[in-house]
């Protein structure tokens, strides 16, 4: 009877370090604060659990839902890939889930969030949105209130109201590659006459003097004439 009550221990451990195990390999779901300049707090269904100010070592939170109050100064938040940004005043709940990121914004300052492709949407208070990312976009539906959404330069504004969706790109534009420059046109180049080596021998033409011209010179004997008086 005891081995066979140690069998089902030793099975029951196995199976829970297997358990252990595997949860231990599932990424971490959850919020990262970035950055604080001011006093934060953290609150889980109304109840602060943690007060964060400037130099205090900021927490993992596992958690994928929580609720931050601003009270002096501004935070940063990753959420879902999403960046939020919070000043003094502002309360504000988050819910990530996989592809889909939930805010909400309660009375007091409005909440910015800057999506992967750089563009702006900013919440005004009392106002919940929810943001996912399906093929190649980022689907925003405003559930109340009112959201403005622009691009990463800040034009092209839009603003959509309690009830409407807006669609952004889900990952900024490829960078558009800059044109090769012409090719150089190549200069054919001179030739240089070979060098002759300095023990070579010289070739100095010979130029063959003209023929002589032989002029014929008639020899004109002169007559001379015999008088009858001579002898």
């Amino acid at each position: 009877m005891k081995l066979v009550q140690i069998a089902v221990l030793a099975a029951a451990v196995s199976l829970g370090g297997s358990v252990i195990a595997q949860a231990a390999a599932t990424p971490a779901k959850g919020l990262k604060i970035t950055k604080i300049t001011g006093t934060v707090n953290i609150m889980k269904d109304g109840v602060i659990v943690m007060t964060l100010k400037p130099g205090d070592s900021i927490p993992e939170i596992k958690d994928n839902q929580m609720t931050f109050a601003v009270v002096e100064g501004s935070m940063e938040l990753q959420a879902g890939g999403k960046a939020i940004t919070a000043g003094a005043g502002a309360n504000f709940s988050v819910t990530s889930n996989r592809s889909e990121v939930e805010i909400s914004v309660t009375a007091g300052a409005p909440v910015a969030i800057k999506s992967e492709s750089g563009h702006n949407v900013v919440l005004t208070p009392n106002t919940t949105v929810s943001m996912v990312n399906t093929r190649g976009k980022v689907e925003i539906s405003v559930e109340k209130g009112n959201a403005v959404v622009s691009n990463a330069s800040g034009g092209e504004t839009q603003s959509v109201k309690a009830g409407e969706t807006a669609s952004i790109p889900a990952m900024p534009p490829a960078p558009i590659a800059a044109a090769a420059p012409a090719p150089a046109k190549e200069e054919p180049e001179a030739e240089i006459p070979a060098e002759t080596p300095a023990d070579a021998a010289v070739t100095v033409p010979v130029t063959e003097p003209p023929p002589t011209t032989v002029i014929q010179t008639q020899t004109v004997e002169e007559a001379t004439e015999v008088s009858g008086s001579n002898p």
